[in-house]
C-alpha cells in the first residue's frame, strides 16, 4: 500500500504548485489541469466535459443547492416529483432538514479533470459548512484501463480537493505478499482533511452522536469499468475480495463496492458520440441508478444521434435539456447540450 505525505501548513484553500497556473477556479477552489493528446483521446478536453465544467463555475450555487437536495432525498427515501431534473436549471428551496452525503460516479472520465471539477465545488462547501455532511462522501471515477494512470496523475496535482484516494493496481502479475497484487487498492492522503483546517475541531464522530455523517471523508476511487460489463465485474471483484480476505477492511471493501451499489449522481462528457456505445452505456445507467439518481451528461449533438434518446426512453430513462443560458456562450445552441437523466418510477 503507498502513501503520499503533505505538510500540515494550515489553510483553507490549498494551492497548487506554484509553477502550475490554475486551469479554471470553481468557488475560488483552483484547478490544475492540462492537455496532453500525446496520452490518446483522453488526454485532451473534449468539448462537453469543458461545458460541464464551465456550468459547476458559474452556476456553483445551483448545482450545490440541487446537490443538497438530492442528499435529502436520500435521507428521508421519499419520492419527489417531477421537478427533480428541472432543478438542475434554478435555484431550489434551502429550508435545512437532514441529508446525507453522495456517492457519485464519473462514467468515461478520460483524465479525471469532471471529477476534480466537482470534488472542488464539494470541497468549497465542506471548508464553508463544517460540521455539515459534505456533498459528496464517495466519488467513484472510471475509464478503460488505459486511462487509469491519467486520471490519478490529474488527481494527484489537485489532491487539495480530496482527502483519500485508493487506486486499482493495474500490475500485470503480483508479487505474492499481495500488497502489489493486481486489483489491490494503493492508498494515498489529500490535502482537504488537513488536521489544521479550521474548525475541524467542530467534528464530533468520536463523541458517540448518531449523526457520524457530519465528518465522513471526501474518499476517491479510480478504477476501470467497462460499460455494459458491470455484473462480470462484480464477480471479478468478489473474487479478488476472497484472495484478499486478510488485507485491510477498508481496501476490501473499497475494491468489491464499486460494481455492487446504486450511485445518487453520475456524471459523463461525451459519453455517446459512436452508436455501438449507446446500448452499453444505457446498460451502467440502468445498473448503477437507483430511482432518484440524477445523471448529469453532456451530449456533442453533431456526434450523437437521436436514437440515444429513444434509447433511453425505451430502458425507462426521462430526460431534460438545460436551458442554453446556463452554457457559456460557445457551448449555446444546436452542436452541445447537457442533459439530466432520470430512471422513470
Amino acid at each position: 500500500m503507498t502513501t503520499i505525505g503533505h505538510n500540515r501548513t494550515p489553510h483553507l484553500r490549498p494551492s497548487p504548485t506554484p509553477s502550475i497556473s490554475p486551469f479554471l477556479f470553481i468557488n475560488k477552489i483552483p484547478i490544475v489541469f492540462s492537455e496532453d493528446w500525446d496520452t490518446g483521446i483522453g488526454g485532451g478536453l473534449w468539448s462537453t466535459g469543458l461545458a460541464i465544467a464551465k456550468y459547476f463555475e458559474r452556476h456553483a450555487d445551483i448545482v450545490t443547492t440541487n446537490l443538497i437536495g438530492l442528499g435529502r432525498v436520500k435521507c428521508s427515501g421519499k419520492n419527489t416529483d417531477e421537478r427533480e431534473l428541472n432543478s438542475w436549471t434554478q435555484k431550489s428551496d434551502e429550508n435545512c432538514v437532514k441529508r446525507e452525503g453522495l456517492v457519485a460516479l464519473e462514467l468515461g472520465s478520460g483524465n479525471g479533470f469532471l471529477s476534480v471539477c466537482l470534488l472542488a465545488l464539494n470541497a468549497s462547501f465542506k471548508m464553508s459548512h463544517p460540521g455539515e455532511p459534505p456533498l459528496i462522501e464517495k466519488l467513484v471515477v472510471t475509464d478503460m484501463v488505459d486511462h487509469i494512470s491519467l486520471i490519478e496523475k490529474t488527481l494527484h496535482v489537485n489532491s487539495h480537493v480530496w482527502e483519500e484516494m485508493y487506486v486499482r493496481n493495474l500490475a500485470e502479475s503480483g508479487s505474492g505478499d499481495g500488497e502489489n497484487e493486481e486489483g489491490a487498492m494503493n492508498s494515498y492522503f489529500g490535502t482537504l482533511g488537513n488536521d489544521d483546517t479550521p474548525n475541524a475541531s467542530d467534528c464530533d464522530c468520536d463523541r458517540g452522536n448518531d449523526d457520524t455523517t457530519t465528518c465522513k471523508k471526501v474518499t476517491v476511487i479510480v478504477a476501470e469499468h467497462r460499460w455494459g460489463e458491470q455484473e462480470i465485474e462484480s464477480i471479478r471483484e468478489e473474487e479478488s475480495k476472497t484472495r484478499r480476505h486478510n488485507q485491510q477492511s477498508n481496501e476490501i471493501d473499497a475494491n468489491v463496492a464499486i460494481h455492487n451499489q446504486k450511485y445518487d449522481f453520475i456524471i459523463g462528457s461525451d459519453v455517446a458520440y459512436r452508436d455501438h456505445l449507446h446500448a452499453p452505456l444505457i446498460s451502467s445507467l440502468l445498473h448503477f441508478s437507483h430511482e432518484h439518481t440524477v445523471s448529469l451528461i453532456g451530449i456533442t449533438m453533431n456526434d450523437t444521434k437521436p436514437k440515444f434518446f429513444d434509447s433511453l426512453l425505451e430502458a425507462g430513462f426521462r430526460y431534460e435539456r438545460l436551458a442554453d443560458h446556463f452554457m457559456e456562450r460557445e457551448f449555446r445552441g444546436k452542436n452541445f447540450g447537457i442533459f439530466a437523466i432520470q430512471r422513470c418510477r
